[in-house]
């Protein structure tokens, strides 16, 4: 039987362009017209444009008189053009960093990224994994989950991506004597508590940064404590309810609707997504390139261009890792289609 042959994304297409002009740069000289300005004659009037002059093309010339070619880095500092933040500047288009065009293009990549580390169902894996490790030691599965969420709604904004972690996970801790509202407490009000006291989330913290002018990351310490201070606070909190709740099950609300769970739960038919190699390379991803963002921020003044393109950087990469160690059967495909769903 014949292979089919998929066409590529538009996405991808568009990839491979850039990367083919960008190689181009290192070959073909910077050159230049000479402009000049002509009037010509509309039925509104005349009007005035500016044109290149026929036959006053030049090459630039370097210090030793030859063409100078300008080749285009893979990343660049400082607002530069690079290959990796190609989608900022062209959703920018020339505009402002600080307004809204610059914070809308940010956002649209960042989300884009996580969608495809998401794709890669890394962090299903991972998750899962801690709580086969963690199997009858159920006092450690509450504070380690709640503390994983919350990071996630600190770092990089988890919020509504917790959702599907709920139906995964509640489950679980039914069958283990908790109830629901328990799953909720460890996947979902965990993420708002990472959210609101986040130090670096880029949908909020920077944003709001950027609109009021201040450094990236200022006041970081300050947010840090709290983080910690509010996130130990819902563990024990969560930790004190779900012990009530297992030695007295009908004290939780959603003790009715829990029934099915309850009834049905086997822990042997809990989905068993293996941890895989490719997945613990898309985690050492994402903390290289979270740690690659606080460097940058802290000691070079990284802003909403690099971070952007660091972003792309690690979306790219941990689409690369899926393709290769077939992550949740991912294709070059996947990785445009998974951006387009995260943006």
């Amino acid at each position: 039987m014949k292979k089919k042959i998929r066409i590529p994304d538009t996405y991808v297409i568009i990839f491979f362009v850039v990367v083919f002009a960008a190689i181009l740069t290192y070959l073909i000289p910077v050159g230049s017209f000479t402009m000049e300005k002509i009037q010509y004659a509309t039925e509104a009037g005349m009007k005035t444009r500016t044109v290149p002059v026929p036959g006053s093309f030049k090459y630039a010339l370097n210090d030793l008189g030859q063409p100078l070619t300008k080749g285009i880095p893979i990343f660049a500092a400082g607002g530069d053009m690079s290959v990796t933040n190609y989608i900022f500047e062209g959703l920018v288009s020339g505009d402002k960093w600080g307004t809204a065009v610059g914070i809308i293009a940010f956002i649209l990549i960042t989300g884009g990224a996580f969608g495809i580390i998401l794709k890669t169902k890394a962090v299903e894996a991972g998750i899962l994994n801690m709580i086969k490790k963690t199997k009858g030691s159920e006092a450690l599965l509450i504070p380690l989950v709640f503390l994983l969420f919350s990071l996630g709604g600190a770092v990089f904004g988890m919020g509504e991506e917790a959702i599907p972690f709920a139906m995964i996970l509640i489950p679980i801790v039914v069958g283990m004597g908790y109830d629901s509202i328990t799953g909720i407490f460890m996947c979902y009000i965990s993420t708002q508590i990472g959210f609101a006291t986040s130090w670096m989330n880029p949908f909020s913290v920077a944003i709001a940064q950027g609109v009021a002018g201040v450094p990236v990351l200022s006041g970081a310490m300050f947010r840090i404590v709290m983080w910690i201070f509010f996130t130990a606070f819902g563990i024990i909190y969560t930790m004190r309810y779900a012990k009530k709740v297992k030695a007295n099950p009908e004290l939780s609300i959603s003790y009715e609707t829990d029934k099915f769970f309850r009834d049905d739960f086997k822990a042997d038919e809990a989905e068993d997504l293996e941890f895989k190699f490719g997945h613990k390379l898309v985690f050492l991803t994402i903390f290289l390139g979270m740690s690659w963002i606080v460097w940058g921020v802290v000691f070079h003044g990284y802003y909403l261009p690099e971070i952007a393109a660091q972003f792309t950087i690690m979306g790219i990469v941990s689409g690369i890792i899926g393709v290769i160690f077939k992550l949740n059967d991912m294709t070059v495909n996947d990785i445009a289609i998974s951006f387009r769903k995260g943006a």
